[in-house]
């Protein structure tokens, strides 16, 4: 369904900027090309670094050069390994010293750096794991979702401490100490509604979240709970959105029970946190660039480890080509979206055997063209 004529003027902020929205296309749930296979052939394995065994490992990231960073949550440490799988250094251990970090929470590529985020600060590494620097940052109020360089990241109201209406992206420049807001896509009537009020944590596929990502001249973005995708130049004026016709699937009260069951939580608090959960999963996980086409990463399920990733493909037009579904063996499962990283024709990625034994396995898969 074409929906014509709807234009909506946004004046941006500072940057005095007037964006136009029109011509949204809602598509059906059905993919023109139907299923793509992604075919995963192993290239490596390792599950160990150095010669330790891996503790609890995850979150991957891939630099320009194809080398591999991830965290043990076990042992507290990051761990560099080399395009080939060769073990590289262990770098980032927890602590207070000059290049260590009290509280580790999420990590970044920023120009040619690497960045390690705790709660307080963001960790500025060389990608040879050597510590450059520390600058202060309240993660919980700038979460970056995208470096554009060393210096500036793009962010967006973070949830649930923000307005769940509010969809805004915004540039923060870290050595300025200033941010400029860059498109603000809120729908007119959501404006200024008072949402329901949402726990202080964090569930992938359950709290909504915007995503983004950038490849070089275009940003696609969108709210995970809103099956939406928009893409603008890097100025942010939007060129065109694309959504499908989905329904949201339900959170049943025994899937976020059993998806907070390891939490350690007071059971007192547990059960207050159970009860502000949302009773619908949101639509995806992340927005990816890959060789031109456009993956959304679909929720599947509230489970921490899945089999099978389902991934809807769309062309840089808006079209749905392609319904597919990664997947590794029937007896292994792999954990959120940061532990599966497509780059190119490669998949790296963290699987699990079930048993806790955790591998990091690069693979070559077949893209659509």
């Amino acid at each position: 369904m074409l929906k014509l004529n709807k234009t909506l003027w946004l004046i941006v902020g500072s940057l005095a900027a007037v964006l136009m929205l029109s011509g949204q296309v809602i598509l059906k749930d059905q993919p023109t090309k139907g299923e793509w296979q992604f075919s995963p052939e192993k290239i490596w394995e390792v599950d160990n670094a150095g010669g330790e065994a891996f503790g609890r490992v995850a979150e991957l990231l891939i630099t320009d050069k194809n080398d591999v960073f991830l965290r043990d949550f076990k042992m507290n440490v990051s761990y560099i390994f080399d395009a080939n799988g060769r073990f590289i250094k262990t770098f980032a251990a927890q602590g207070k010293e000059a290049g260590q970090l009290p509280f580790y929470l999420n990590r970044f590529s920023a120009g040619d750096k690497i960045v390690l985020a705790a709660p307080d600060k963001l960790h500025f590494f060389a990608q040879d794991g050597t510590f450059v620097r520390a600058v202060d940052n309240n993660l919980f109020f700038r979460f970056p979702l995208r470096f554009l360089d060393e210096n500036r990241f793009i962010y967006a109201p973070n949830f649930p401490q923000s307005p769940i209406h509010e969809k805004k992206l915004t540039i923060y420049d870290l050595s300025a100490g200033k941010e400029n807001l860059l498109v603000d896509f809120t729908e007119p009537a959501a404006r200024g509604q008072k949402p329901a009020p949402l726990p202080m944590v964090m569930i992938f596929g359950l709290i909504p979240q915007v995503m983004l990502d950038d490849d070089g001249q275009t940003l696609f973005f969108g709210r995970s709970d809103e099956y939406t995708i928009y893409t603008a130049d890097r100025s942010g004026n939007i060129q065109s959105s694309f959504g499908l016709d989905r329904k949201k699937s339900t959170a049943s009260p025994e899937s976020k029970r059993n998806h907070m069951a390891d939490s350690q939580m007071p059971k007192d608090v547990l059960e207050k946190i159970l009860a502000q959960l949302p009773n619908e999963m949101t639509h995806f996980t992340h927005i990816q660039s890959v060789n031109g086409l456009i993956y959304v990463f679909a929720v599947p399920s509230l489970e921490n480890e899945i089999s099978v990733q389902p991934i809807d493909i769309f062309s840089p037009k808006g079209e749905f080509l392609y319904r597919g579904y990664l997947k590794f063996g029937d007896l292994v499962k792999f954990g959120s979206p940061s532990n599966l990283v497509i780059k190119n024709d490669i998949v790296y990625v963290i699987l699990s055997n079930g048993q806790g034994k955790r591998t990091l396995v690069k693979y070559r898969i077949k893209l659509p063209q």
